[in-house]
């Protein structure tokens, strides 16, 4: 929530307010009033279905920051490894892709297993059947999956949000794999196929992290059309070009090094 109050004490004064999400909290002609400092709305956008939203934002950010140059490299980023990673497997019939499912996924906090996203936008880059697709309501959103459809689906192969271990030590997705009986009899927890991912999700998401868990997830579901890929060297390389330094080792190491890791202790 905007603190108009707060904002217009702040020292230094900012020059500018960009506010993401306009229409929650005071609009900006109202913060505008309130604080003095001029205040320009975005929307927030995705990179599936609102991608253009996403890049008209950078163009406006770029434009008032003088930074159009920059805008325009990260634009041509974003649809350069989309682009790449669809190429991977876009030949791939529909019936010949591996169904999988994404549990754990963070929704202004952490959940448990049967938290999941329908247009999960690694599993849409890298050609993976996600069984909660049929459940999307034609817009990027977090759902429950019900045990029921989980069990008939029987996924191939199963990824956790590791933002799920901060639901606590019960609640979360390892904890709940690793104790539920019909959990347990999933196929992919048997074969021990399910994998840590990077978050990317709590209140806002993070672009480079949706990316980077799409190469992981293609080298996981297509290891022979993503063999030259080492998905943390290319975590890095997206974290690199956007935020200026290596930092997945920082980021596994917070999630104790389970990122791009088979999850054992769901098969306990």
């Amino acid at each position: 929530m905007d603190s108009p109050e707060l904002i217009a004490g702040l020292n230094p004064r900012p020059q500018v307010i960009f506010k993401v999400s306009p229409l929650a909290g005071p609009s900006p002609d109202d913060l505008t009033a309130k604080t003095g400092i001029p205040v320009v709305g975005f929307e927030y956008g995705n990179l599936t279905d609102k991608r253009g939203d996403l890049y008209t934002t950078l163009r406006l950010m770029g434009r008032i920051l003088g930074r159009e140059q920059r805008a325009e490299e990260v634009i041509s980023f974003f649809e350069g490894e989309i682009g790449e990673l669809r190429a991977r497997t876009e030949d791939i019939p529909e019936k010949n892709r591996p169904s999988c499912y994404i549990g754990g996924v963070a929704f202004r906090g952490g959940h448990g297993f049967a938290s999941t996203e329908p247009g999960y936008a690694p599993f849409v880059f890298a050609g993976g059947r996600n069984i909660a697709g049929d459940l999307a309501t034609g817009k990027s959103e977090n759902i429950q999956m019900s045990r029921e459809k989980l069990l008939a689906d029987d996924p191939e192969v199963i990824f956790i949000d590791l933002n799920t271990l901060a639901a606590g030590e019960e609640a979360n997705a390892l904890s709940q794999l690793a104790a539920d009986p019909a959990l347990k009899a999933l196929s992919a927890v048997r074969k021990g196929s399910v994998w840590g991912v990077l978050p990317y999700n709590a209140y806002t998401a993070n672009y480079g992290s949706i990316i980077a868990n799409a190469w992981f997830i293609g080298k996981t579901l297509y290891p022979e059309r993503f063999a030259d890929i080492d998905p943390a060297a290319k975590a890095d390389e997206i974290y690199t070009f956007l935020v200026g330094k290596p930092v997945f080792p920082a980021i596994n190491d917070a999630f104790s090094g389970l990122v791009f890791s088979p999850l054992e202790g769901a098969k306990k």
